[in-house]
């Protein structure tokens, strides 16, 4: 959903044509959302439906008054310190390291 910046890791898979209705159970028919805009979607006024396997959203009138469809932006990517840079000097990699130091 817009604006929501829950990790894809920690979100729901959704039917988008609703399993109990026949929807496939399918990459084709499913999106993540938090658990927040899962369990709300029937009654916040936000639709999702698919075009062309890819999913698009229609907010409600109060956040969009011409109710348009529209593509979800991707998620911005988050910088993560890359394992392969050596660690500086008294870091360790894990708890056994750490333990074995100093007896």
């Amino acid at each position: 959903m817009p604006g929501c910046h829950v990790p894809g890791s920690w979100c729901e898979i959704h039917h988008v044509q609703e399993h109990s209705r026949g929807g496939p159970t399918h990459t084709d028919n499913g999106v993540t959302l938090c658990w927040h805009h899962h369990r709300t979607l029937d009654s916040s006024g936000w639709e999702i439906r698919m075009d062309n396997g890819l999913p698009i959203v229609r907010g409600p009138a109060w956040w969009d008054p011409a109710r348009r469809w529209r593509r979800p932006r991707p998620p911005l990517a988050r910088h993560r310190r890359s394992r392969s840079k050596p660690l500086s000097a008294g870091t360790f990699h894990d708890r056994t390291s750490a333990m074995s130091v100093g007896g």
